[in-house]
């Protein structure tokens, strides 16, 4: 093959593998709606499993989850 008939390849090549991505970007979107459509999600964060996963820790009891973090970075970081 010349230089020419390279280039032109080399373009076709490109050609094809931009009309198959978007063609795979336009599937993935059908993909994602019905997923939407047939997903059983939770209309809340307050009602997904891992809501509430710290609520037993003995160490954060009686404490906001901000009271906990304040208090933990005061003994990790207290040595620094």
């Amino acid at each position: 093959m010349d230089t020419i008939e390279t280039a032109s390849r080399i373009q076709q090549i490109t050609q094809q593998l931009d009309r198959l991505i978007a063609e795979m970007m336009t599937l993935r979107g059908q993909v994602v709606a019905l997923t939407a459509e047939t997903s059983t999600n939770p209309t809340s964060v307050r009602q997904a499993g891992y809501f509430g996963m710290w609520a037993d820790r003995e160490d954060m009891a009686g404490q906001s989850s901000r009271a906990w973090l304040e208090e933990l970075r005061n003994q990790q970081w207290r040595y620094s």
